[in-house]
C-alpha cells in the first residue's frame, strides 16, 4: 500500500537526517510568544497571537519550501541546512502566491460558516426554542456547502507545495498537479489524509492540554487591590502550573512539534513521490500527451 510504504520510507529518511526535526522544532519557536502571552492573560494572548499570525503568513511559505526540499533530499540520502535555505528561497514566491490565495478563500468560507452559525443561533433564541425550520434549514445548507467547499479544496490542493518543490512547478501548475495526483490516486490519497488527520488530532490533544494547563486561573487567597471596604480582594491571574511548569511545557511542546512536523514533512513528501506522474511525456498538470 502506497501510504504504508511512504510512511516506512519517511521514518527511515528522518532517522538518517535528524536535522529535519531540528529545523521543524526551531520553526515552532515562532509560536512561543503566543503561548507565553496566553499564560499571562487571554487578551494579551489574543493580541500577540494576531500579530504572530500576520507574520506567519509570510514566514510559512519559506519554511514550507525549505522543509519539503530537505525531506525530498533526505529520502535519497542526506540533507543539510543549506538545502533548507536554498529551497525556501527558490520556491518562496510560488508557494506564497498559492498560500495567499488559499488563505483568502478559506477566510471567505470561514466567514460564511460563522455567519450562518451566528444567524441560526439568533433565529433559535429569538423564537423561544420554537423556530421556523425553513430559515434554519437554509442557513444549515449554506454553512454545510461552505464547510464542504473548505474540506474539498484542502483535500484537492494539499500537495501543491510538494509539486512546487519536487517538480519545480509554478503556482498555477502546482495546483493542477496536486489535483491530478488526487484524482488519479483517490483511494490512496484518502487513506493518507485519514492517517495524517488522525496524527494531527493526537498532536492537537496535547496542544489542548497544554493550553489548558497554561491558561490563567484565579488564584486562591491572593489579592492586589480592593475596591471599597466591602468589595473584597480582586483575584490575580496566574498560570496554573507556575512559571517553571510553563517553561517545561514549552520545551516539551517544541520538541513534540519538531518530531511531528519533521516526520509529517518527510511522510507527505515520500507519499507525493509515489503518486506523482513519472512519465516523461506529461504536461505540467500531469496529463499524458502523445509523441
Amino acid at each position: 500500500m502506497a501510504v504504508l510504504q511512504a510512511l516506512q520510507t519517511a521514518i527511515g529518511a528522518a532517522r538518517r537526517n535528524p536535522l529535519v526535526f531540528v529545523i521543524a522544532a526551531a520553526f515552532s519557536l515562532f509560536q512561543v510568544p503566543s503561548v507565553l502571552a496566553q499564560s499571562v492573560h487571554p487578551l494579551v494572548g489574543s493580541v500577540v497571537s494576531l500579530g504572530v499570525s500576520g507574520l506567519m503568513i509570510f514566514v510559512v511559505p519559506f519554511f514550507f519550501g525549505g522543509i519539503i526540499g530537505m525531506a525530498n533530499e533526505a529520502i535519497d540520502g542526506r540533507t543539510s541546512f543549506e538545502t533548507f535555505v536554498r529551497e525556501g528561497k527558490t520556491h518562496y514566491v510560488s508557494i506564497l502566491v498559492v498560500y495567499l490565495g488559499l488563505f483568502a478563500i478559506n477566510l471567505v468560507l470561514g466567514f460564511v460558516i460563522t455567519f450562518a452559525a451566528i444567524l441560526g443561533g439568533i433565529f433559535f433564541l429569538g423564537s423561544a426554542g420554537q423556530p421556523s425550520l425553513v430559515p434554519l434549514a437554509i442557513l444549515a445548507i449554506i454553512g454545510g456547502i461552505a464547510l464542504l467547499g473548505y474540506l474539498l479544496i484542502a483535500f484537492v490542493v494539499q500537495f501543491f507545495g510538494h509539486a512546487v518543490v519536487v517538480d519545480d512547478l509554478e503556482a498555477v501548475d502546482s495546483i493542477k498537479r496536486s489535483a491530478w495526483c488526487v484524482r488519479h490516486n483517490l483511494v490512496a490519497v484518502f487513506g493518507y489524509t485519514v492517517l495524517a488527520s488522525v496524527g494531527g488530532a493526537v498532536f492537537g490533544v496535547f496542544g489542548g492540554v497544554f493550553s489548558l494547563l497554561t491558561s490563567p486561573q484565579f488564584s486562591q487567597g491572593e489579592s492586589v487591590d480592593t475596591v471599597g471596604p466591602a468589595a473584597g480582594p480582586l483575584p490575580v491571574d496566574l498560570p496554573s502550573v507556575g512559571l517553571a511548569g510553563t517553561a517545561v511545557l514549552v520545551v516539551l511542546l517544541v520538541i513534540l512539534t519538531g518530531l511531528f512536523a519533521g516526520l509529517f514533512a518527510t511522510f507527505s513528501t515520500a507519499f507525493y513521490r509515489t503518486i506523482r506522474p513519472v512519465d516523461e511525456h506529461t504536461t505540467e498538470d500531469g496529463t499524458e500527451v502523445s509523441g
